[in-house]
């Protein structure tokens, strides 16, 4: 439904079609009518982009960041590939977001990052538009990141620690980064899972450790050897002796690193110690396959790391022949 009003020396047009209302003026009423067709034509066909034909990429993301964002887990690294979008699109108009632009976006981050970077980044795009559609109300014909070729992933690591590196590693003067390193290699907890640890978490009696949110949504009590029960305990006078006659409102972390915080102080670290093609995320590689050498069952490895998919938890294991050898008698 269409109509046409005239103010003044100006024809002021308004359409309502598929619960959306587009309006705007005109000098020449021939000119009004003959846009008329076009936009409910556009929207017919879900080519009309919301409501206005001024939206930009970067007011969806804008969106994105303020109101669905906060609500995820890895918000803080969610939000810095987001910076990386909103450079590169951000004053592109929604209606020039072709294939040809993502895939212009494809090429060049390429030559930065790794494929798995690059499909998190587009991951990220493709979940901004698809909500835009379904929950915003912004008619998209298409997803246009859906439609361009992704290189294919590289190989999953298999980097373990070479002899001689964990020494390397452990020698550092900051102890809390020491302390951080022992207890990835002796629980293969996730980088966020140690950082989000609170002294409420550990039973020092049971030697036990409760993580209550996972990547998985499902939380898990993890045992703990006696080194890793020693650097808690380490970490906890530490941050008791920084915070004295101070009360916090809320209860703490143990660590007080973010987590861009941490994987760039470790990779400074190994950068110092002349360690190459090291992650921090390669510990918890490392401590899974120290799990499956010392004897444990995969169902016993799984209740420590928290995978629930055996296929994954395969990808995370990698065995030295070597070390199997002793074994075969």
């Amino acid at each position: 439904m269409a109509t046409i009003r005239k103010r003044g020396n100006r024809y002021h047009v308004q359409v309502r079609r598929r619960g959306q209302t587009v309006t705007r003026t005109f000098d020449r009423l021939a000119t009004a009518k003959s846009w008329i067709p076009k936009i409910e034509g556009d929207i017919e066909r879900y080519l009309y982009i919301g409501g206005t034909e001024q939206t930009r990429v970067l007011d969806l993301l804008n969106r994105y960041e303020k109101e669905i964002l906060p609500t995820h887990k890895g918000y803080q690294v969610e939000r810095y590939r987001l910076g990386h979008l909103k450079r590169y699109f951000g004053d592109l108009k929604l209606v020039h977001l072709t294939p040809k632009e993502v895939a212009a976006y494809r090429d060049l981050r390429l030559k930065a990052v790794t494929p798995p970077s690059l499909k998190r980044e587009l991951t990220i795009l493709s979940r901004v538009l698809t909500i835009a559609s379904k929950d915003w109300g912004i008619a998209l014909p298409q997803n246009p990141v859906k439609m361009i070729s992704l290189p294919k992933a590289d190989r999953p690591r298999t980097r373990r620690l070479e002899k001689g590196e964990e020494q390397k590693l452990l020698a550092t003067t900051n102890d809390k980064l020491r302390r951080i390193i022992i207890l990835a290699l002796e629980t293969a907890m996730r980088r966020g899972e140690i950082l989000n640890i609170k002294k409420s978490h550990i039973d020092f009696q049971k030697s036990a450790l409760l993580i209550p949110s996972t990547k998985t949504d499902t939380p898990r009590t993890i045992p703990l050897s006696t080194d890793a029960v020693t650097v808690l305990r380490e970490q906890l006078r530490a941050s008791e002796r920084q915070s004295e006659g101070v009360i916090p409102l809320h209860e703490t972390t143990v660590f007080d690193y973010s987590p861009r915080g941490l994987s760039g102080e470790f990779l400074k670290r190994c950068r110092r110690n002349g360690i190459e093609n090291l992650h921090f995320h390669d510990l918890r590689h490392e401590a899974t396959s120290r799990l499956f050498e010392k004897g444990l069952n995969p169902v016993e490895v799984a209740t420590i790391t928290g995978h629930k998919d055996t296929k994954m938890l395969m990808r995370y294991t990698h065995l030295r022949a070597e070390d199997l050898v002793g074994r075969l008698g």
